[in-house]
């Protein structure tokens, strides 16, 4: 396995340290984990395909210690699992040279994630290009000190303002045209996570966000042998 990958996985679930605990699936073949961050305002789903790995359900507990251990090897690796009474117990990694193994966490310790049953309809859709990822990233660490960003239905599309307030603020906003409106007013979403999830995918050319009006918004990032899903929660500001 390449190191690289195993990496980006992380990064695509782990979002700048935003979500730590998570537990990771394997068949044999694909990897993957759901997850939820602490606020509750992000679910998320990352699968990567195409992988050569033992069969398992194990908890990672302390994602950022493992991604500091993962870095003192090479990047051509090889995963394997310690079991004990045949219960999983580490991660044994290794490359040509070196040896590391992380301790697995038990399942139970490890935040429930929902389904996610009964979606709404999304209405709104918003087609996000590479000009756009890179400007809300900007714009996100330009005003580091706000938590969230507003989508407001405007005349021919949307506007993403970041730093949204009934009085004077610093503010940026970023006008994106869409077709398909269906707002009724504007609705605040953790922008922080949001652009953390833009800079993790920001090999995507375009992504689109689909916007319910009831108050969820979902984009998908497909990526060579990635698959990345992510929900965000309105929140009230």
């Amino acid at each position: 396995m390449n190191k690289i990958t195993l990496n980006t996985f992380i990064q695509k679930y782990n979002l700048g340290g935003n979500v730590n605990s998570v537990k990771w699936t394997s068949d044999g073949t694909k990897l993957s984990t759901r997850f939820i961050s602490g606020d509750k305002s992000l679910l998320g789903v990352v699968e990567l395909d195409k992988q050569s790995l033992p069969s398992f359900d194990v908890g990672v507990y302390d994602t950022a210690k493992l991604q500091k251990m993962l870095g003192v090897l090479f990047d051509n690796i090889d995963l394997t699992l310690t079991e004990v009474d045949g219960n999983p117990v580490a991660f044994s990694i290794k490359d040509t040279k070196k040896n590391i193994s992380y301790v697995l966490a038990a399942l139970g310790v490890i935040p429930d994630v929902p389904d996610m049953k009964k979606l709404p309809e999304f209405d709104t859709l918003v087609t996000l290009d590479g000009e756009m990822i890179d400007s809300f990233v900007r714009g996100s660490s330009a005003l580091g000190d706000v938590d969230h960003f507003t989508i407001k239905p405007v005349s021919d599309g949307v506007e993403f303002i970041i730093g949204y307030s009934d009085m004077n603020s610093n503010r940026i906003c970023m006008g994106v045209k869409s077709n398909a409106v269906n707002m009724e007013k504007e609705l605040h979403f953790n922008g922080k996570l949001f652009s953390q999830i833009l800079s993790c995918n920001k090999e995507c050319s375009k992504a689109e966000l689909q916007i319910s009006k009831t108050g969820l918004a979902y984009i998908e990032f497909k990526i060579d042998d990635f698959v990345a899903k992510y929900w965000l929660v309105a929140q009230q500001v």
